[in-house]
């Protein structure tokens, strides 16, 4: 019982403080490799997959996206095409 009730007094604190973000954000979906990368309106950006998950910071250069994810600066450079984020190898991710 007390484990519920805590479960739910931290998702109420998370609610209530905007650490959860409901607007403000793009969302990109892979189906091929089952992630997700959302990009928020203050430059911020996580990439969610099976096998974790990294946060950090994306720049807009026309129609590039370059995500720099931390904590060792790794690069991915993106075209945007439509609603579709794609890589130089054709891979691509959809905006849900």
């Amino acid at each position: 019982m007390n484990k519920y009730m805590i479960i739910t007094i931290v998702i109420l604190i998370l609610t209530l403080s905007g650490c959860v973000q409901t607007e403000g954000k793009t969302v990109y979906h892979s189906e091929k490799y089952n992630n997700n990368i959302t990009l928020y309106n203050d430059f911020t950006a996580t990439y969610i997959s099976p096998k974790g998950s990294w946060a950090g910071t994306y720049k807009i250069d026309d129609d590039k996206i370059i995500l720099i994810l931390a904590p060792f600066g790794s690069v991915s450079e993106y075209t945007k095409q439509g609603d579709r984020l794609v890589m130089s190898d054709g891979d691509f991710w959809v905006k849900i």
